[in-house]
């Protein structure tokens, strides 16, 4: 709910969620309360059908306008090894940027041969897993990884297909925390500079090494086309410049991710069939041309694919009074959910017992979490007087929330539960102060300093 909610409106939903005949909220079939009660809050609830819907969307919009096409999830936005196999299940590859977002995706049975490893400063310790894991690529950001992806491709006995990571000096106007594809970024390879040519011209000399394509990823939450079509004519004129000077064509061009998504409840973020149409007019007739003939397109919608599937459940502790506005309490906050504060953005907020408000003095309310900084959640919500014990849904919570945990005030990381067709499985366990502690070295003056005939306390 936003600041204009009033009690007669219908409450926004996203994916399968609905109001059921109790008046509760409801996602995957699966009354709201009853998560709260099963697994405890805070917790993440990820309406599976909402998830696999969007990745056939994805799939059969741009197969329907060009032959060769990889979808690849962005797994950075939200990775558990159940959504790694859900999403190889629905026909997606992976991308990757670390050596632990690789080594969850292969533990959860995805074949290396699907998966592109990024980042722009990967170690040497990266690069050697990678080449050792066979991936399918890996994303060069600059040109001293050249070198160190040759020298392991060499060591290993392997030729290693790589992607060069282009900055097209494309700015997409957004929050600066969002950009990723300006001259300024810290990403890719700059085109006007010469350095996307440079390496280009460094890759095809190694031996060990097969320049595979190209890449390129202009930011997050682009809610319009025409930056991605502008970057697409870009890349056009660079690949023609670069196979005019070479006998090499690119096998394959990948548009990162960047999809927008509808957090507010009132954006109109384009969807994937109109994502496929723009883009796609343009890659056909600007760059396939001056490619292999069988050039794959390639997209990574990650935060599109996750974001409006997903949502955090709290129970509402103390609330304060500041004028005629509310100050409420969850039993959450910026651990759980760090985007608020670091992006402000705008989530929707449902009343689960009562999502519609039918009948209800409503109230300004200001929703914080519980740790000890000033974390606001949520401004400007329209909420009744709430007792200690309701639960709040907090909607669009699938990604970068779970993937952005942090452990400040040492609170535990919340469970992750799948929803779909009335039944709901823990996919991720509430994690253990036990679990918190696995790399500390206790020291042995610590061990002995129990004081005698005190009982400890259970940890």
């Amino acid at each position: 709910m936003t600041s204009d909610n009033s009690c007669e409106e219908t409450v926004h939903t996203y994916g399968t969620q609905t109001v059921n005949s109790r008046g509760h909220l409801e996602i995957g079939g699966c009354d709201v309360l009853d998560l709260a009660k099963t697994y405890g809050t805070p917790v993440y609830v990820i309406d599976e059908s909402a998830v696999r819907d969007r990745c056939r969307s994805y799939l059969r919009a741009f197969r329907s306008k060009w032959p060769h096409v990889d979808v690849a999830y962005a797994s950075k936005a939200f990775l558990v090894g159940e959504m790694v196999r859900l999403a190889t299940e629905e026909g997606l590859s992976l991308d990757v940027v670390s050596a632990g977002e690789l080594r969850l995706a292969l533990w959860a049975g995805a074949s290396p041969s699907k998966i592109t490893f990024h980042g722009n400063y990967k170690t040497r310790e990266d690069i050697e897993l990678a080449v050792c894991s066979r991936v399918r690529s890996l994303v060069i950001d600059c040109l001293d990884e050249i070198d160190l992806i040759d020298r392991q491709a060499r060591e290993h006995g392997r030729v290693q297909d790589v992607d060069i990571r282009l900055n097209l000096g494309i700015d997409i106007h957004t929050d600066p925390k969002y950009t990723t594809g300006d001259e300024a970024s810290k990403f890719g390879l700059p085109v006007r500079r010469g350095d996307a040519a440079s390496a280009v011209a460094r890759v095809l000399t190694r031996d060990h090494l097969r320049l595979r394509g190209l890449h390129f990823h202009l930011g997050a939450q682009v809610l319009d086309t025409k930056y991605h079509r502008q970057a697409l004519n870009e890349v056009g004129e660079f690949v023609r410049t670069v196979t005019a000077r070479t006998p090499w064509k690119p096998q394959s061009i990948t548009v990162g991710g960047g999809m927008g998504v509808n957090y507010d409840g009132v954006s109109s973020p384009p969807p994937p069939s109109e994502w496929a149409r723009d883009l796609l007019s343009v890659f056909g007739e600007q760059v396939a041309p001056y490619c292999a003939p069988d050039v794959v397109f390639g997209v990574e919608p990650g935060r599109s694919v996750i974001a409006e599937a997903g949502s955090t459940l709290y129970t509402v502790g103390p609330t304060k009074r500041s004028g005629d506005r509310r100050l409420v309490a969850v039993d959450g906050g910026l651990s759980d959910n760090p985007r608020p504060l670091m992006y402000r953005s705008v989530h929707n907020v449902v009343l689960a017992s009562n999502p519609e408000l039918r009948d209800t003095e409503l109230h300004e309310a200001t929703i914080f979490g519980r740790h000890c900084e000033t974390d606001r959640l949520i401004d400007g919500v329209r909420l009744p007087d709430l007792p200690p014990g309701e639960v709040l849904a907090v909607q669009c919570t699938g990604a970068y929330t779970h993937s952005m945990f942090n452990q400040h005030n040492r609170f535990d990381k919340p469970p992750v539960v799948f929803v779909r067709d009335g039944r709901s499985r823990l996919v991720v366990r509430r994690e253990r102060f036990s679990d918190t502690i696995l790399t500390e070295i206790r020291s042995a003056a610590a061990d002995s300093s129990d004081r005698p005939g005190e009982k400890p306390c259970a940890f």
